[in-house]
C-alpha cells in the first residue's frame, strides 16, 4: 500500500522544505513507483506510490481540489458504487486511481465520506474553507496513520519514521502502551510506543484547527444491526458465499502474481479455496505458503496442530491444480532477528512477537519471487468462521426474541450441557472471576503470562485501569458476552496498521478478504442461530464450505499452532538470548519495566525442557518481553543490536 506524510502549520510560520524532505527520506521505501509533494501556504503534503492495481499507474497525489488538498493511501472495494454516486462516467474508471476517487468523495461529502468508503484506507485532508486538518482511517484500521502535535503544527504520516525524523520530536517511551503490550491487553488504541506520537484509531475521523483537536468522531460501529431473516438455512450459506466470493474477487484486481498464506485452518483455507478457481479462469497461478517447523513441534499440546502442512496441502490440492504450494520452515531466520526486523520497520512492538520470524520469511519469499499481492485470512475467526454465541439469554438481552426462540428450539441435545451453557455459565461467571482474583491476593492474574514488573504495574495503576475498562485478565468469558461485537472494537485493531508498514518495506501488499466491509456488514446481520446450532459451532461456514474444502479442515476440532517449534529455536539461540538479557540488565529503564529475573527463569526452563507449557511461557513472557526490552535499548543506545 502507498504511503503519505505532511505538515500543517497553525502558527503562521512557513513550511520548512527540509522538514518535508526529512519525512520523505525516512519513509522513502513506501514509494518505489514514484511520489510527489505539494505545498500550499500553511499546508504541505507528500505521497509515495506503491503500485498494486492497474489504476495505480495513474495515481497522482496529493490531489488539489476546490475544497482543499487531499492525500491518501487507499485500496477501495466499492469503486463502482462511488463512481455512480459521484456521477463519474464508467469510461473514466481505468484512469482513476483509488486515491483520486477518495479525494473526490471527500470533496463531495467532507467527513461524511468516511461512512461511504469501503476497503483499506487512510487519508489526510486540508479543509481550506474551515481551515481544518482532517485525519481518518478505515473501519478496521488496516492502513496506518500516525500524528504528532508539536508547537504550532501538526505532522502526520503512514510511518512513525517520518514523524521521528522531524527536528525536536520527543522520543520518550510510552510506558502504559509498553505495559499493555506486555500483558496483551488490547486497549487505548490511540497510543504508540512513543509518549507524544499517536495513531488515528480505526473507524474514527479527527479534525484539528489552530486550537488543537476539534473533534474525534467514530463513524462506524458493529452494534445495532437489524437481523437478516431468510426462509431457509441454505439461503444464508448462498448469500454468504456470494459476499465472500465478491470480497476475494476484489482482492484479485492486481495484474501481478498472487500468493497466499495457507494454514491448516478454515480462514486462510477458504480464501485459497475461493481465489484459486477465480485465478484459474484467468489462466493465473496462486502460490500458497505454509509455515512449518524445522524442529520437533513440541510446543503443541494434544489439542493443537504443531505441523500444519498436511491439512494445508489437502486444502491446496482440493482448491485447484493452479495452486503452487510451498513450505516455509524459516530455518535461516532467528527468533531475535525477527523481533529486531519488526522493530526496524515499525519503531515499536506488538503482541505476537514469537511469530515475527516466520512472517518475515514469507514476506521475503514473496518479494524474491515478484509476488506483489499476498492473500490471508487474518480476522476470519471474527467474521467468516465465527463460532457463534449460542446464548438464549444474550439474544433476549439484545431484544431479539426470534433468535432466542430459534436457539432454544435448536439447542444442545444434551440437557446437562444446555443447562450449563444457558443458565449456569452466566450465573457462575462473576463468581469464577471473583475466585480468580481472591485465589492470588498478592499476585495479579496477568503475572502468569507477562514479563511486566509488578512495581511498574502498580505505578501505572494497571489493575485499576483494567477493572475500570471492564477487562478480565483471567480471560473468563460468559455466554452472555457478545463476542461478535467485542472482536470488532477499535482496540482489537491496534496492531492492524503494522501490516501496511511491512507491506511497504517488502514491496508486497497483504490483502484480507475476511476483513471486507460489505462481507462484515452482511455477517453482522446473520442471526446467531445460523452460527451456533445444536451444540455445534461455525455452522454457517461449515454449511458453505463442506464441499469446497477437505472435511478434516472444515470440521476440525483442533486448531493450528504457529511457531510450535519455538522452544527448540530458542535453544539454538541460547547465547544470543543470554547476551540480550545481560544488555537489558544494564539499562535502568528495562529493569524498572521488565521482570528480568522471571524472563531469565523462563529462558532456563524452556532450554531445559521444551513442552507446551514452557513454549507458551517463552512466547508470552520471554520473547514479548525481549521485544519491549530491545525497543528500550534502541531508544537509549541508537544503533544498538
Amino acid at each position: 500500500m502507498s504511503g503519505f506524510y505532511g505538515i500543517v502549520r497553525f502558527d503562521g510560520a512557513p513550511i520548512d522544505p527540509l522538514w518535508l524532505h526529512s519525512m520523505q527520506s525516512a519513509m522513502a521505501y513506501y514509494g518505489p513507483h514514484g511520489g510527489a509533494a505539494v505545498t500550499q501556504g500553511p499546508v504541505a503534503m507528500g505521497h509515495l506510490r506503491l503500485d498494486l492495481n492497474p489504476e495505480d499507474l495513474s495515481d497522482r497525489q496529493p490531489v488539489a481540489l476546490p475544497s482543499g488538498l487531499v492525500v491518501s493511501a487507499a485500496r477501495l472495494d466499492n469503486r463502482d458504487a462511488l463512481l455512480q454516486f459521484l456521477d463519474l462516467p464508467a469510461a473514466d474508471a481505468p484512469q482513476l486511481a483509488d486515491g483520486q476517487l477518495l479525494a473526490l468523495a471527500f470533496d463531495r461529502w467532507g467527513e461524511d465520506a468516511c461512512s461511504r468508503l469501503e476497503g483499506d484506507w487512510a487519508f489526510a485532508a486540508w479543509d481550506r474553507h474551515r481551515r481544518r486538518l482532517v485525519l481518518a482511517r478505515d473501519i478496521l484500521g488496516r492502513a496506518a496513520l500516525y500524528y504528532h502535535q508539536g508547537p504550532g503544527y501538526i505532522a502526520f504520516a503512514s510511518s512513525l519514521k517520518a514523524l521521528l525524523a522531524l527536528p525536536g520530536t520527543p522520543r520518550q517511551p510510552d510506558l502504559l502502551r509498553l505495559a499493555q503490550v506486555l500483558v496483551a491487553w488490547h486497549h487505548d488504541a490511540e497510543l504508540t510506543a512513543y509518549r507524544h506520537l499517536r495513531t488515528v484509531v480505526g473507524a474514527h475521523v479527527m479534525s484539528f484547527a489552530a486550537g488543537g483537536l476539534c473533534s474525534d468522531r467514530r463513524f462506524w460501529s458493529p452494534i445495532g444491526r437489524r437481523p437478516l431473516r431468510l426462509r431457509r438455512r441454505e439461503e444464508y450459506a448462498e448469500a454468504f458465499l456470494e459476499h465472500y466470493g465478491r470480497a476475494v474477487r476484489g482482492c484479485l484486481r492486481t495484474r501481478h502474481p498472487v500468493a497466499a498464506e495457507l494454514s491448516s485452518g478454515r480462514d486462510s483455507g477458504s480464501v485459497v479455496a475461493l481465489a484459486a478457481p477465480l485465478l484459474a479462469a484467468q489462466g493465473r497461478e496462486l502460490t500458497a505458503f505454509t509455515a512449518v517447523p524445522c524442529f520437533p513441534p513440541d510446543g503443541a499440546d494434544p489439542y493443537r496442530i504443531g505441523n500444519e502442512w498436511d491439512l494445508a496441502h489437502a486444502t491446496a490440492l482440493m482448491a485447484g491444480s493452479n495452486v503452487h504450494h510451498l513450505a516455509i520452515d524459516a530455518r535461516a531466520y532467528g527468533v531475535l532477528a525477527g523481533v529486531r526486523h519488526f522493530l526496524q520497520i515499525h519503531d515499536g512492538i506488538a503482541h505476537p512477537a514469537a511469530n515475527y520470524f516466520w512472517s518475515q520469511a514469507i514476506m521475503e519469499a514473496c518479494s524474491q519471487r515478484g509476488l506483489r499481492a499476498l492473500l490471508l485470512g487474518e480476522i476470519g475467526n471474527a467474521t467468516v468462521s465465527f463460532r457463534g454465541n449460542g446464548s438464549v439469554l444474550l439474544a433476549l438481552l439484545q431484544g431479539r426474541p426470534a433468535s432466542a426462540l430459534q436457539l432454544l428450539l435448536h439447542a444442545d441435545p444434551n440437557p446437562w450441557i444446555f443447562l450449563k451453557r444457558q443458565i449456569l455459565n452466566p450465573l457462575v461467571t462473576p463468581l469464577r472471576r471473583l475466585r480468580a482474583r481472591l485465589g492470588s491476593p498478592s499476585r495479579s492474574l496477568w503475572q502468569s503470562y507477562s514479563a511486566l514488573h509488578p512495581h511498574m504495574a502498580r505505578r501505572l495503576c494497571l489493575d485499576l485501569r483494567m477493572r475500570d475498562a471492564g477487562y478480565d485478565p483471567a480471560l473468563i468469558f460468559s455466554t452472555a458476552d457478545d463476542l461478535r461485537h467485542v472482536l470488532h472494537q477499535p482496540e482489537f485493531g491496534a496492531s492492524a496498521s503494522v501490516l501496511s508498514e511491512a507491506n511497504a518495506w517488502h514491496g508486497v501488499t497483504r490483502l484480507d478478504p475476511t476483513a471486507n466491509h460489505a462481507l462484515l456488514e452482511f455477517l453482522l446481520r446473520v442471526p446467531d442461530e445460523q452460527f451456533y446450532r445444536r451444540g455445534d459451532t461455525a455452522m454457517l461456514f461449515k454449511q458453505a464450505f463442506r464441499h469446497r474444502m477437505p472435511a478434516p479442515v472444515v470440521f476440525a476440532r483442533k486448531r493450528g499452532l504457529q511457531a510450535a517449534d519455538l522452544g527448540h529455536r530458542i535453544r539454538r539461540e541460547r547465547s544470543s538470548f543470554d547476551h540480550c538479557l545481560q544488555s537489558l540488565a544494564s539499562l535502568p529503564e528495562a529493569c524498572e519495566l521488565l521482570d528480568l529475573s522471571l524472563m531469565r527463569r523462563t529462558l532456563d526452563a524452556v532450554c531445559a525442557h521444551v513442552n507446551p507449557e514452557t513454549t507458551q511461557d517463552a512466547a508470552s513472557i520471554l520473547v514479548r518481553g525481549l521485544g519491549v526490552g530491545l525497543f528500550l535499548l534502541h531508544l537509549d543506545r541508537p544503533g544498538a543490536p
